[in-house]
């Protein structure tokens, strides 16, 4: 599978300050930069053909470097542009920069998994029990439903038809994600309000297949598929100056 790997756009204030740098790809770990890692793991994966990164970052012979445009929705597409251009395949693999410790065996896995589905949109999420376990140290944005507490991944599996077809639905959706009321609309005022009592009282209320279908309304009716995955090295990203530290003193026992 065609992979495009995100690595555009500037960090916050704070990030620079901490690293010395504007591109969060380029934060050096150890030696190396972030942006290596990911690169060496996919390049390991064997579900993985072509390697584009998206980004102002360095060449490398291990990947089609693609210019950065001036959105992340716009980076995207540059991406699958140019991955579909090399290839017929149905589906291609998107990962964001800022996941050093993820795995060739993760990548493998997820990607299996989303093939099996045939969905529009894969996107990966992890149980909580199996992410503590893995790294007790880091705290994590998580939601709660029937059938447990996850959080979230940084990686999905994209049908190419899908994503050509619907740029404007796909940046509408972005826009839209830190605000409540447009959220709201999107994804339907009952599914908004199981998701508040699955938080606060209630986690049978909301199940894994209402939130698939209210991020297919949110994605103009596409098929959506939450694939469970127990590599957590999949959603532990580096993007907050706190996580520097964290990261290189993993990296420095594995």
């Amino acid at each position: 599978m065609n992979t495009v790997v995100l690595a555009g756009g500037k960090t916050s204030e704070e990030m620079r300050a901490a690293t010395g740098v504007e591109n969060r790809a380029m934060v050096a770990l150890g030696g190396r930069m972030m942006l290596d890692f990911v690169v060496q793991a996919l390049t390991s994966a064997k579900s993985v053909d072509r390697l584009y990164v998206v980004g102002n970052v360095p060449a490398n012979s291990a990947y089609t470097l693609v210019p950065e445009r001036t959105s992340l929705v716009e980076n995207l597409m540059a991406g699958v542009t140019a991955a579909q251009a090399d290839s017929s395949g149905e589906y291609i693999l998107i990962s964001t920069s800022d996941i050093p410790f993820i795995t060739s065996a993760g990548v493998d896995d997820f990607v299996a998994q989303a093939s099996a589905r045939r969905a529009d949109l894969c996107y990966p999420i992890i149980p909580m029990d199996s992410y503590r376990k893995r790294f007790p140290q880091i705290k994590r944005t998580t939601l709660k439903v029937r059938e447990g507490e996850f959080t979230g991944g940084n990686m999905m599996v994209l049908r190419a038809e899908f994503v050509a077809k619907q740029q404007e639905t796909i940046e509408r959706a972005y826009a839209a994600r830190k605000d409540v009321l447009r959220l709201a609309r999107l994804l339907g005022g009952n599914l908004l309000i199981r998701v508040l009592l699955a938080q606060t009282v209630a986690p049978s209320q909301l199940t894994i297949p209402m939130l698939e279908a209210g991020v297919s309304r949110l994605v103009g009716g596409a098929n959506v598929a939450a694939i469970v995955t127990e590599h957590p090295e999949i959603g532990t990203d580096v993007d907050r100056p706190e996580d520097i530290d964290m990261a290189r003193k993993i990296l420095a026992l594995v």
